[in-house]
């Protein structure tokens, strides 16, 4: 079976196809030109993209892991009982609907996941199982690609890295939570703001040379070495509390 396009008959499922059509439907004023052209990206801009980088790189690419990130995934990912809100609300979603908007797939789960040091195929392999909408190549790109920096800037340039202030500032997460976004230590702390500091210094000579972290990796310099140790005391028994090694 095939669809007509403008110029030749193309199978269904091409993309070009589709795009034609959307073409089509705007120009016989069908559709609004803001619709088309945003759905016309997508496709062409974004979607293609994403496969084909998983049909260039695949299949050594599932075993990227270029910030050598090893930690296991929390347990509460498959329960979501944990105090941070966020990270509470985004993954009860998931598990109650099989779906999440991408930003909280990308700036809540994945971000925590990355800042903790996650071991990118176990963050892969969550998404593809909790997901109604996730297709491996379509998943592991994004997942371990984008969220979690894993291949080392081929999906993405820079890894996607921020405080709890980011979550703050793009949600009403943080209403009502015990935890302080401002705050990277102390009992109030926020774990993701501890762990961003945390993150950067881990990562510092690698980050370094990336110019899309450079503002980042100069903030981390001016930290006070005694602020610093003590941001990383801290993240070190968030992460063994977590991982259940704590004394």
């Amino acid at each position: 079976m095939v669809a007509q396009s403008a110029n030749r008959a193309l199978p269904i499922g091409d993309p070009r196809d589709v795009i034609r059509s959307a073409e089509a439907a705007y120009l016989a004023e069908h559709a609004p030109l803001n619709a088309v052209e945003g759905f016309i990206r997508q496709v062409l801009g974004w979607r293609e993209y994403v496969r084909g980088i998983y049909w260039l790189h695949m299949p050594e690419y599932i075993e990227r892991n270029a910030l050598n990130a090893t930690a296991p995934l929390p347990d509460f990912y498959w329960s979501g009982d944990t105090d941070m809100n966020c990270l509470r609300q985004a993954i009860g979603q998931t598990l109650d609907h099989g779906y999440a908007h991408h930003i909280q797939r990308l700036m809540v789960t994945g971000l925590f996941s990355l800042l903790l040091g996650v071991d990118p195929k176990a963050v892969h392999e969550w998404y593809l199982a909790v997901y109604v909408d996730a297709v491996e190549w379509v998943e592991l790109p994004n997942s371990l690609g984008m969220s979690q920096f894993a291949d080392g800037g081929v999906m993405a340039s820079k890894p996607y890295a921020a405080t709890g202030k980011y979550i703050q500032r793009m949600s009403n997460y943080c209403q009502g939570c015990r935890f302080d976004p401002a705050k990277s230590t102390g009992e109030d702390a926020c774990p993701f703001t501890t762990l961003y500091w945390d993150f950067l210094a881990r990562h510092e000579r690698q980050l370094a040379s990336n110019p899309r972290m450079s503002l980042q990796v100069r903030n981390l310099e001016r930290k006070p070495v005694a602020e610093l140790t003590t941001i990383r005391d801290q993240a070190t028994q968030l992460k063994q509390s977590l991982d259940g090694t704590a004394s």
